[in-house]
């Protein structure tokens, strides 16, 4: 997957704010790596990642983040205000395949959200917020999708072809990530071998896996944060947002990247898995969502749930690539001049045991209020044994 090579410019409303919000370096301070702190390890090797321009391709290592930028259609976009049985009917000529996909998602969303909640009951949350859906009043409501055996019927299309898409779209991903890393980039090789069956979206139950698609309806109308600051866990995450919400951290502070999205636009953001693989060299992306109440623009990441009044809600696509859970992990294969040794190795543990140790170490932003006071109290005890503990995770 290519852009096209005019589609965006150097001056670009995203590439104006980036340059006003540098981040700086105090901030980003730790104990692991001090303000005067000198990286002795070779430089990272060019290898483009697909559907990024030249002018963001070095912000996913820096920041953890950076714009995926699609080409733009042909024609002015539709509005997404038809049945989600008509996907058809709505194409917009000359829109890449991913955007026609998540605008399908959305307009399938947007129906089964309008269920009454006794119907969407029926989808209950199961696996703790790890599949299925639930509402949090006062921020949101949500649908976790892992199989299409536990789908509803509205978003089984729909969501079987963006995973599908998306999922490619990142394998590919970590594979230029791998080659920056001087690490081959393989299907059975390097950080795509932790991919495996996770690109596609299976069946039935026993074809779950880690990876998962999740669909949010955040509360729009007051002016609040809906979901507290957080990075994600697995390799890689892509958000689309149908009105602007998603805030990054670029090291000082939370930028609104998606307030000057001028086309259309998503959010690539590493997880805590590609950090560990990476030995560091590719952080996990920090980011939150807010509403901006009835002020909110419209968004260029697609075209509009129907809005006949200000936003009352903000759509959003979450998918999140997690390392197949089978996979044996073995930093010692991942080492190169680029990755420099780990200071504490890998060895010996499943993809999975290692998500779990990152996700002991962070409170959940998508379970009650109450039960997150809870993981907060017990990471900071943790935390005041020695033990290493993070912020939220999603």
């Amino acid at each position: 997957m290519a852009v096209a090579p005019n589609q965006a410019r150097r001056d670009s409303p995203i590439s104006r704010l980036l340059s006003r919000f540098k981040p700086n370096r105090k901030t980003r301070e730790t104990k692991e790596q001090p303000q005067d702190y000198f990286d002795p390890r070779a430089p990272l090797k060019p290898s483009p990642l697909p559907l990024v321009l030249p002018e963001h391709q070095h912000i996913l290592s820096q920041l953890g983040w950076t714009i995926v930028t699609f080409p733009q259609p042909t024609a002015k976009p539709s509005s997404i205000t038809k049945s989600a049985a008509e996907p058809q009917a709505t194409l917009n000529p000359g829109s890449h395949p991913i955007q026609t996909a998540y605008e399908d998602l959305f307009r399938a969303s947007a129906a089964f959200f309008d269920l009454p909640d006794e119907e969407k009951e029926k989808w209950k949350t199961r696996h703790g917020s790890e599949e299925g859906w639930s509402k949090i009043p006062g921020e949101k409501e949500f649908i976790t999708l892992r199989t299409l055996a536990y789908t509803p019927d509205v978003l089984k299309g729909p969501a079987k072809r963006y995973w599908d898409l998306m999922g490619s779209h990142l394998d590919a991903c970590l594979g230029r990530i791998s080659s920056t890393l001087d690490i081959p980039d393989g299907e059975n090789e390097g950080l795509r071998r932790f991919v495996g069956p996770c690109k596609e979206m299976g069946d039935h139950e026993e074809q779950k896996t880690a990876t998962m698609l999740r669909l949010f309806r955040y509360e729009g109308w007051q002016e609040k944060i809906v979901a507290e600051p957080h990075a994600d866990l697995g390799l890689l995450s892509c958000v689309v947002g149908d009105v602007p919400g998603l805030e990054v951290w670029n090291g000082a502070q939370h930028i609104p990247i998606e307030k000057d999205y001028s086309t259309p636009c998503a959010t690539l953001l590493g997880g805590r898995q590609l950090e560990r693989l990476s030995n560091f060299r590719y952080p996990a992306g920090g980011h939150r969502v807010v509403a901006y109440g009835k002020s909110v623009g419209k968004g260029a990441a697609a075209s509009q749930v129907s809005r006949k009044e200000p936003a009352k809600y903000r759509f959003s696509i979450v998918f999140v690539l997690r390392a197949h859970e089978d996979v044996m992990v073995d930093t010692d294969l991942l080492k190169t001049e680029i990755t420099g040794p780990w200071r504490e190795p890998i060895k010996d543990v499943t993809a999975g045991k290692l998500y779990a140790e990152l996700r002991g170490a962070h409170f959940n932003i998508n379970t009650g209020m109450k039960e997150r006071n809870e993981q907060r109290k017990r990471i900071e005890e943790r935390k005041r044994l020695g033990v290493k503990t993070g912020e939220g995770a999603n």
